[in-house]
């Protein structure tokens, strides 16, 4: 890495920040889909109930951890 390419200290601080920041986010995902796993388990006499808990988790947990841990992944591989 280059002299002008060095990580500040203060990238340091934004890069530990936004790995904070992706973790509490999975953490809160995947509240999402434990909690969606349970209710599922409630609704399933009830085929519409079922679906729409189904569309939710998929919406509000799965998709988006999906996408917090490819971006945790691309954080940890950029070059510090």
């Amino acid at each position: 890495m280059t002299a002008d390419k060095r990580a500040t200290p203060a990238d340091a601080a934004a890069r530990k920040e936004k790995l904070r920041q992706l973790g509490h986010d999975i953490k809160s995902y995947l509240g999402v889909v434990t909690m969606g796993f349970q209710a599922l388990d409630g609704a399933k006499s009830n085929p519409a109930e079922f679906a729409e808990l189904f569309g939710i988790i998929q919406e509000d947990g799965i998709k988006p951890l999906k996408q917090t841990v490819l971006d945790m992944v691309e954080l940890a591989c950029e070059e510090e």
